[in-house]
């Protein structure tokens, strides 16, 4: 380079002098409004900063990583929605644990079944003929039947549904008496429908007695539960 050649001076070192002939309030001020007035006219566009409290555009997708933990965290106040989104569209490899505020366990299809094929003797005392076998926490959807043959003598023949927790609180009843003193003795179908409550762990079953101890008994019984998501009324607690 010639010697002789001015250098020109560089825009920040002429904006430094500037500065530097100032006095210390003025020059304060005067970065102040640089400060605000470029965050002022900066756009939130694609290669621009996100500001905070503004709409922010951009024309392609920002990612957004940390390799030691959670890269976004959102906080809102209570009965607000931290996130809002404006399409329906599926969200690929999104995990979440509520859905309409039932967690997973709740939404997993689940219930119990039993069949019993072999006759069980009745007499005057409740006898368990069939279970679901133990069931996780919900409302159920619970049928079940009996296939009754009522001996000469017993006059009737009476099954219930019950949880196992409390196998004498009848929640269902079906059966009867049987209808002709002519033929005291026959086959009666019971069949009993509920939707009832669960602890975890409980069962639901089906009792059936005889009105005498003259051989009455209980043969293809079967109980099915389905537990519900929601019912419209309220079943029992």
């Amino acid at each position: 380079m010639n010697p002789a050649t001015p250098v020109a001076p560089r825009p920040g070192r002429r904006v430094l002098r500037s500065l530097g002939s100032l006095s210390p309030a003025a020059a304060s001020a005067l970065t102040l409004a640089l400060v605000i007035g470029g965050a002022g006219i900066a756009d939130a566009a694609t290669g621009g900063n996100f500001i905070l409290g503004k709409a922010n555009y951009e024309s392609s997708k920002a990612s957004l990583s940390n390799a030691k933990g959670t890269p976004l965290a959102l906080s809102a106040p209570p009965g607000t929605a931290p996130l809002a989104v404006n399409r329906s569209a599926m969200v690929r490899n999104l995990n979440a644990n509520y859905v309409g505020g039932l967690p997973a366990t709740a939404l997993k299809a689940t219930g119990g079944d039993g069949i019993g094929r072999i006759a069980i003797a009745l007499g005057g005392t409740q006898k368990e003929v069939v279970s679901t076998g133990a069931l996780p926490a919900g409302v159920y959807y619970v049928t079940a039947t009996a296939w009754l043959e009522v001996a000469a003598g017993d006059g009737y023949g009476l099954c219930y549904l019950a949880r196992g927790s409390a196998p004498f609180v009848q929640l269902a009843t079906g059966g009867g008496n049987w209808p002709s003193a002519a033929t005291p003795g026959g086959h009666l179908q019971a069949a009993e429908t509920l939707a009832v409550r669960v602890k975890a762990g409980d069962r639901l079953g089906e009792w059936c007695y005889a009105g005498g101890s003259s051989g009455s008994s209980a043969l293809n019984a079967g109980i099915t539960a389905i537990r519900i998501l929601a019912s419209s009324g309220a079943p029992p607690a």
